[in-house]
């Protein structure tokens, strides 16, 4: 038997599925993670050359807090869909 039969026959087995989905989820949250944290980024550029007396009432306003909501929200239905596709593997066996 070669190595491709041997990698074939492991990954299409139950315990092979949960590890490659696992391994897909973690490819896709790590990935989320780094284009998260390049938008925050660039916010934080643009909002740098705003002058400090609007920055201060925009943050009395809440514009901090809104956008921890929205990279919270996108991370939470990022999260949600890959365990969607673990759960989808692991019932489908």
């Amino acid at each position: 038997m070669n190595w491709a039969n041997l990698i074939t026959a492991a990954l299409m087995s139950v315990a092979g599925r949960i590890l490659s989905a696992i391994g897909l989820s973690f490819v896709t949250v790590t990935g989320f993670q780094s284009l998260q944290s390049y938008f925050v980024q660039q916010v934080q550029n643009h909002i740098g050359g705003f002058p400090q007396d609007a920055l201060q009432i925009i943050y009395i306003l809440g514009f901090g807090v809104m956008l921890n909501w929205i990279f919270g929200a996108f991370t939470f239905i990022a999260t949600i869909k890959g365990f969607k596709k673990l759960s989808t593997i692991i019932q489908s066996k």
